[in-house]
Parts: structure tokens; C-alpha cells; sequence
């Protein structure tokens, strides 16, 4: 099961530290989503440009950015994050070319997906730690049920939202090519430590 990480979604003193050592340490999936300046929802191209530069150029390639193909591919990173919505209809053709793994909140969305995205990230299961007020979550029961109903087109299937060393076994019996987490990394004193201890746990 491949361990997938969201960025902090505000900047501090130590992150380019902890994130350059956690890519040492064997991540290889890095999610770039980070609020913008002034409280806007979602950092700009720009910025995102800017906070790339902080880290060695060798790890674009393990990096897919919160936002549209086209943004992926002037970043140079491995690909993007996208919500479902943004692929519904007729899409650019270059757009089949980026590696692009789609947000799903309803599991009803996972019908009307393009055969070409690369895998979909399910959820949230749980509340996520990082999220300021309730959000509305499938559950571990239902997220099951995705599995149990699923056709042969399914992409790969990564869960998120809430997920922890604690709860972690829940999801290891699913055929999940993966579990991303925020919360259950970024909210410990320690996030290089918190990474490792969840890496080890998503292979054993």
C-alpha cells in the first residue's frame, strides 16, 4: 500500500527540512496544496512556482500539484490533483497526456470517470484532522462497499481523509493502491518521525 502526503496547508520555519528529509527517506508521492495569501482557498501558480524552488529539482517527479494538467505541466511535476467535476464533459487532448488522479467525495462520481485518469482519491472516510468545522464522510462501511460494487474500469483507489496509524488496519484489508494523508502527519510534533512510523505500518 503506497503512503501518499498532502503538504501542510500553511507554511512553517522547518517544512522544506522535514519534506527534503522525508524524500530521502523513501516518499514518493507528494500532494502541493496550500492556501493562498490574503485567505484565499488555494495558493496560485505562481506561488506554487515559488515554494517548488525551495526544494532540489529531483523531486518534481514525485510531486503532483493541486490543480488543472495544464498547471502540472508548466510546474514540471509529476502530475495533478483534480477535482471530478473539472473532467466532466470534453477536455483538452493534452490533458490525457498529465498524470492526473481525481478527488471523489461521492462514490457515485467513480461511475463518470475518464479511462485515462490515473487513480482517484476517495473520501473523506473520516473526519479529517486538519479540517476546521464537520465535513460530511463515507465511513469505513460504505468506502467497503465502493470495492463490492466496483466494474473491471475502476482506476487505482486511494482513500483520505481522517486515516492514522490508528485505524490504519481497517484499510489495509481493502484493495487500496494507497492511503493520503494531512492531519496524521502534519499534526505531530514530530512529522519526519509520524511519516516514518506510517510508512513502515502501510508495508507490514
Amino acid at each position: 500500500m503506497r503512503l501518499w502526503l498532502s503538504t501542510c496547508l500553511d507554511n512553517f520555519s522547518s517544512e522544506f527540512d522535514d519534506i527534503e528529509e522525508m524524500f530521502k527517506r523513501g516518499l514518493t508521492r507528494l500532494i502541493l496544496q496550500k492556501r493562498g495569501r490574503g485567505g484565499a482557498p488555494s495558493a496560485s501558480e505562481s506561488e506554487y512556482d515559488r515554494w517548488l524552488l525551495s526544494l532540489p529539482l529531483e523531486y518534481r517527479d514525485r510531486i503532483w500539484v493541486r490543480g488543472t494538467p495544464d498547471m502540472a505541466e508548466r510546474l514540471e511535476v509529476r502530475g495533478c490533483v483534480v477535482d471530478a467535476g473539472v473532467l466532466a464533459g470534453d477536455v483538452p487532448e493534452r490533458w490525457k497526456r498529465i498524470d492526473c488522479v481525481v478527488i471523489c467525495r461521492d462514490p457515485e462520481e467513480l461511475v463518470n470517470l475518464p479511462e485515462w485518469v490515473s487513480a482517484v482519491l476517495v473520501g473523506p472516510v473520516y473526519q479529517p484532522q486538519s479540517a476546521l468545522e464537520s465535513v460530511k464522510t463515507l465511513g469505513a462501511q460504505s468506502f467497503a462497499r465502493i470495492f463490492e460494487n466496483a466494474n473491471e474500469n475502476l482506476p487505482r483507489v486511494i482513500a483520505f481523509g481522517g486515516i492514522d496509524h490508528e485505524n490504519l488496519d481497517e484499510f489495509k484489508k481493502l484493495p487500496l493502491q494507497g492511503i493520503s494523508v494531512l492531519g496524521g502527519i502534519w499534526n505531530y510534533a514530530d512529522p519526519v518521525n509520524a511519516f516514518i512510523k506510517l510508512g513502515r505500518a502501510c508495508n507490514n
